[in-house]
């Protein structure tokens, strides 16, 4: 395998392989590490640890939405300007998307340390819960810096055609995770507080190891600020709008789903939605992988106008999104009550409602996986109104009409079934926009051929 990406020469099969493996691979290993974190929080700390953590996601959940909404709206252009051989554009929008997640990161992680107390009684939590909630925040905030700056930094990297290097970091962090997770709950008994400072530390890390970039010129991204401006600033917002939409509203979405759990049903069931939470991911991160790797592709081609490489690209991504969803979806069904128990030692309730759960909730994966893929695609070729519908149907709209609906009808499962009733709902009009796509992008290049002849 050649160590640079030619993403004008080389066949698409290759240049996606090159992109594919290190994503699916760092994914791999940082949604074990999740997993992980979370094991060693219910066997270390119990349910309400869990329960803690559980409600911490939306702030994670924010700062991935702020800094995904840069990384991936500015790699994006990025790509499209190294597409049509602009490396000076190209530069200009790196200095500028890391210049604006640290303040934006600064400014928003200030503000939660004022408003902590609030942020986490508005989520309902109280008594023990509140209290584990409030120690793995305090200690967790500061590290949001980090958190936001590894996001950005690892889209530009990757898109700088050093996929390796992300997957690295990636490996890396989640090791040493694993490790301070081990040492700072187990040996040192720190609680939650030492569940936060392993996910701390091990982002930091992670932003180190990227830096390292920089010093092997394998791109052509610089790090520097020189005549730094912010013209770019709303068009970097604008293509990454649905990335945003997409994180900020899982984070508002799963608010309302702990609130809702909380008020409806009890502490337990925040517990079980922490467990499902923390397994779905590693499906969810398999999804991010594949679309990593699609989208500095189409994204290229769409600047350098060849548009059957956007075409098999994308059928690449969606074969391989299909595939992985359907088989997420059969194993974890399948084995719902091992993955349960690996959360807890001896609470039966706590694994037979996360059990149940989540033979309802993993239905999703397959229909997950072709929203994924189609909105990357209209982010990669600069749709974002398209890929921002998508984002707001299947995270946030249609969950929300899901949580209050389906619990009437099905008292038991219809929580859980919310998530696949967005998906499906959100697939009709995913498949409408990209049949309409498919079917104007042939028309067009046929035209351009006969032009050509």
């Amino acid at each position: 395998m050649k160590k640079t990406i030619d993403l004008m020469n080389d066949p698409i099969k290759n240049s996606f392989y090159k992109y594919l493996l290190p994503a699916i691979g760092a994914m791999i290993v940082k949604s074990l590490y999740v997993l992980a974190d979370s094991i060693f929080v219910g066997v270390g700390v119990g349910a309400e640890g869990l329960g803690a953590v559980s409600l911490s996601v939306p702030f994670f959940s924010l700062s991935a939405a702020i800094a995904l909404t840069i990384g991936i709206g500015g790699a994006s252009i990025m790509s499209v300007e190294l597409g049509k051989n602009n490396k000076d554009q190209a530069q200009k929008v790196f200095s500028q998307s890391m210049a604006m997640i640290f303040v934006t990161a600064l400014v928003l992680v200030s503000l939660a340390f004022v408003f902590l107390e609030d942020l986490i009684g508005l989520m309902g939590a109280s008594g023990q819960l509140a209290i584990l909630t409030k120690d793995y925040l305090s200690v967790m905030l500061p590290f949001f810096i980090f958190h936001g700056m590894w996001w950005v930094l690892s889209a530009f990297v990757r898109n700088d055609t050093n996929p390796s290097l992300v997957m690295y970091a990636t490996i890396g962090s989640a090791l040493l995770n694993v490790v301070l997770d081990y040492v700072f709950i187990f040996v040192f008994a720190w609680g939650v507080k030492g569940a936060a400072f392993a996910t701390g530390l091990s982002q930091a890390f992670t932003f180190t190891v990227l830096l390292s970039h920089f010093k092997s010129h394998k791109g052509i991204l610089k790090l520097s600020f020189k005549d730094l401006r912010f013209d770019k600033a709303r068009k970097i917002v604008k293509i990454g709008l649905p990335t945003f939409f997409v994180e900020s509203t899982t984070a508002v979405s799963v608010m309302i789903f702990n609130y809702v759990l909380l008020r409806n049903y009890s502490p337990l069931h925040v517990s079980a939605y922490g467990i499902v939470m923390n397994v779905g991911l590693v499906g969810l991160f398999l999804l991010v992988g594949i679309g990593q790797a699609c989208q500095p592709i189409i994204s290229f081609n769409f600047g350098a106008d060849r548009l059957e490489r956007i075409k098999e690209t994308l059928y690449l991504g969606l074969k391989y999104s299909l595939s992985i969803g359907l088989t997420v979806s059969l194993i974890t069904i399948a084995f719902s009550r091992p993955l349960a128990s690996l959360f807890t030692r001896e609470n039966q309730a706590l694994i037979d409602l996360a059990s149940s759960a989540m033979k309802v909730y993993f239905l999703a994966p397959p229909i997950m996986a072709f929203n994924v893929i189609v909105a990357t695609l209209f982010q990669s070729i600069e749709k974002p109104k398209y890929a921002t519908i998508i984002a707001l149907s299947r995270g946030f709209v249609f969950v929300v009409i899901g949580l209050l609906a389906l619990p009437i009808v099905f008292p038991v499962n219809g929580i859980w079934a919310s998530i696949l009733f967005a998906e499906l709902i959100t697939a009709v009009y995913s498949g409408s926009k990209l049949f309409k796509y498919l079917k104007s992008s042939k028309k067009f290049y046929n035209h351009l051929e006969k032009i050509a002849s």
